[in-house]
């Protein structure tokens, strides 16, 4: 292998200084805990640092590489599981694309969004995929078609996705609250 240029040092050097967080708070609501958050983190950089030159000016570099999270996180998961499947119906319908995600502060964001422990908790109910789809759309913000060209599935299979893990979220989190009011009714004077 041939020793680094210095323009793919500066490459990555910029990419982890103005992506870092955002990548690592993704890998993060994907995985759950912060060791493999970290993991997977360091391993897209890593992939970024290989593949720098196959990065197309004019395209979303945050959309690049929340694409190589997924599928590293999906590899993972193919190697502890065994399968990984996506048995949702596929439906082309075109989809509006939203406003430019780079457009916002980085840091400034992951503090607007941190998620309360009790809907991180009901998170950690979804499916991985079901997982990927609502933190790409409503933490994020990503469109449809963003999100689809990130996890690499339709339109219509992310609405799907979207929508069922939506229903199970508000389950999750009634029955969290119901559970959080028994406690405190056990606890109250």
């Amino acid at each position: 292998m041939a020793p680094p240029t210095p323009e793919q040092v500066e490459f990555v050097e910029r990419a982890m200084e103005r992506y870092g967080r955002q990548t690592y708070n993704y890998a993060y609501r994907l995985t759950g805990n912060e060791p493999d958050a970290r993991d997977l983190t360091q391993e897209a950089f890593i992939r970024v640092f290989r593949a720098w030159e196959s990065f197309r000016e004019g395209t979303s570099f945050l959309s690049w590489i929340y694409r190589i999270v997924t599928n590293l996180y999906r590899d993972e998961l193919r190697r502890r599981k065994g399968i990984f499947t996506q048995p949702l119906p596929e439906d082309n319908q075109p989809q509006e694309r939203g406003p430019d995600v780079e457009s916002h502060d980085p840091i400034a964001t992951m503090h607007e969004r941190q998620l309360s422990a009790s809907m991180d908790r009901a998170l950690r109910t979804l499916s991985p995929d079901q997982r990927a789809v609502v933190v790409l759309a409503d933490v994020e913000e990503y469109s449809y078609q963003d999100i689809a060209d990130t996890i690499g599935c339709s339109i219509g299979t992310v609405r799907s996705r979207l929508h069922r893990a939506r229903a199970q979220l508000r389950k999750a989190v009634l029955r969290e609250q119901g559970q959080e009011g028994a406690s405190d009714a056990k606890t109250g004077p």
